[in-house]
């Protein structure tokens, strides 16, 4: 196995990442009808095992919706991750609700967070796409020509799992071809609606978005501005 050019992720693949997380909150605030940031942390390439680690004790229970990228340039995986409280409160958002009304995941309740990964999935990809050096082979979609070629997602699923077994599941394609795997931190924070008021402090949701790009995908990524740097 091999690594790829440098453990120090490039300016310009972090940025395409900021570009999506700044989509992904409009299109989430649009949502469920509130202020919501999404922000990109540190973003580096760790080894497997600190990998594992990010979501905290690998022995604990999650809840997570991933939305599988099959083909295209940008093959891979997105996950939203949550432990069972945040994404209660995610569906009380939804439901206009209060707070801990929430307490079980029925098909209502699993639908709303599907919808969300596949709101808040493709609006992030999108925009870090279109940021994205062009792809001169890349043929647009004679269907639909305003749909990104690199994007071809399929619905997400449900599912709940140990936060251990989530991450070697999700990172196993990058793990394969590469001796360390790229890790992206994000955090979600939930503004106060208009009509509170504006001294309440923000809520940080214990929310987590993945993006888990294939090993073939993220050389390609980076050979990609290599290849613009060098033009």
């Amino acid at each position: 196995m091999t690594g790829p050019p440098s453990d120090a992720l490039r300016p310009e693949i972090r940025l395409s990442f900021e570009q999506g997380a700044e989509s992904a909150s409009r299109a989430l605030s649009n949502w469920i009808d509130r202020p919501v940031r999404l922000t990109i942390g540190e973003a580096s390439m760790v080894d497997l095992v600190e990998a594992t680690g990010i979501l905290g004790d690998p022995d604990t229970p999650v809840t997570a919706c991933a939305m599988g990228l099959s083909s295209g340039r940008l093959s891979g995986q997105v996950i939203l991750v949550f432990r069972d409280r945040s994404g209660f409160a995610l569906v009380d958002y939804l439901m206009r609700q209060p707070i801990g009304t929430t307490t079980s995941w029925g098909d209502l309740e699993q639908s709303a967070a599907q919808e969300t990964t596949n709101i808040l999935g493709c609006a992030f990809l999108n925009a870090m796409a279109g940021h994205l050096p062009a792809d001169a082979e890349a043929a647009p979609n004679a269907e639909d020509p305003g749909r990104n070629p690199d994007l071809i997602p399929s619905p997400p699923t449900f599912f709940h799992e140990f936060a251990g077994s989530l991450l070697e599941f999700a990172l196993a394609d990058q793990a394969m071809e590469l001796d360390k795997v790229l890790v992206i931190r994000s955090r979600f924070t939930v503004g106060e609606a208009a009509t509170e008021r504006a001294s309440t402090p923000d809520v940080e949701l214990d929310w987590t978005l993945l993006f888990v790009p294939s090993g073939a995908s993220l050389r390609a990524l980076v050979n990609s501005f290599d290849s613009t740097d060098s033009q």
